[in-house]
């Protein structure tokens, strides 16, 4: 009975020396000293998009001068915007308005103008590569216009010996006394460059949206002999530099 204990006994002894060594080893092959399991590795990145060198025409309406001059604005202009889309990075572009203005100033001069103008450039888009379909234009533009103007200074009433006077605001100087004013179809032209930059946001299917900021520097120009004109189509008030804004809404015609 004690031969049969004492073989049990060491049985078990030698059972439990063999699994802490297993044990152990299995530990060792599951996590190594020192050292952390390997990091699962990261998913690809998407590709980037990549389009065709032709990628469609889009036709669109400037909305800003429309409404300009319902908000208490001087001019009311109209324009047209067609461009192709090149590997959507590269936008030529071409846009035909027409700009008009019949206004008094506080002074009691009458100005009235009207004519088309047209430009022509290149926007390039900045997201590019993006599958949003949104775009980040920059660009630049060279602009023209060629019109004629009006300028009538507004007679008045003599209080102290009655009749009709010229307006006093355009008093001479040397020879005293008012000058009558009073100028129609004065010639005038003007070329300009601009740079643009603004957004276009992809509203629904092919409709899209955008907003523009324009920074127009005068090229060259030319006025008739009674005077500079005021207003330029397409420009804005005549001087060296100014500041105009759009509002476009752009379809993407479907070929």
């Amino acid at each position: 009975m004690e031969g049969k204990i004492l073989n049990y006994s060491i049985s078990l002894a030698l059972c439990f020396l063999m699994v802490i060594p297993l044990r152990a080893q299995n530990g060792n092959m599951s996590a190594p000293q020192g050292k952390t399991p390997p990091k699962a590795e990261k998913k690809d990145k998407k590709p980037e998009m990549e389009y065709p060198l032709y990628n469609g025409v889009s036709i669109g309406v400037d909305l800003w001068g429309l409404g300009s001059q319902v908000f208490g604005g001087d001019f009311l202009s109209t324009e047209i915007v067609v461009d192709v889309n090149l590997k959507n990075r590269f936008f030529p572009i071409a846009e035909i308005g027409y700009g008009s203005t019949d206004t008094w100033s506080d002074k009691g001069i009458h100005y009235k103008s009207n004519a088309p103008y047209f430009r022509i450039g290149m926007d390039y888009n900045a997201l590019f590569n993006k599958r949003h379909g949104h775009m980040l234009l920059v660009g630049l533009r060279y602009g023209a216009s060629s019109f004629k103007y009006n300028v009538e200074a507004l007679a008045m009433n003599d209080p102290i010996y009655g009749g009709i006077v010229g307006n006093p605001n355009l008093e001479d100087e040397i020879w005293g006394g008012s000058l009558p004013y009073n100028h129609k179809g004065m010639k005038g032209s003007m070329q300009w460059a601009e740079f643009c930059v603004g957004i276009r946001a992809h509203v629904w299917k092919e409709l899209y949206m955008g907003w523009a900021l324009r920074f127009k520097f005068k090229l060259s120009a030319s006025s008739d002999k009674y005077g500079d004109p005021w207003y330029v189509p397409g420009f804005g008030k005549y001087g060296s530099n100014t500041l105009g804004v759009s509002y476009t809404i752009t379809y993407k015609l479907p070929f």
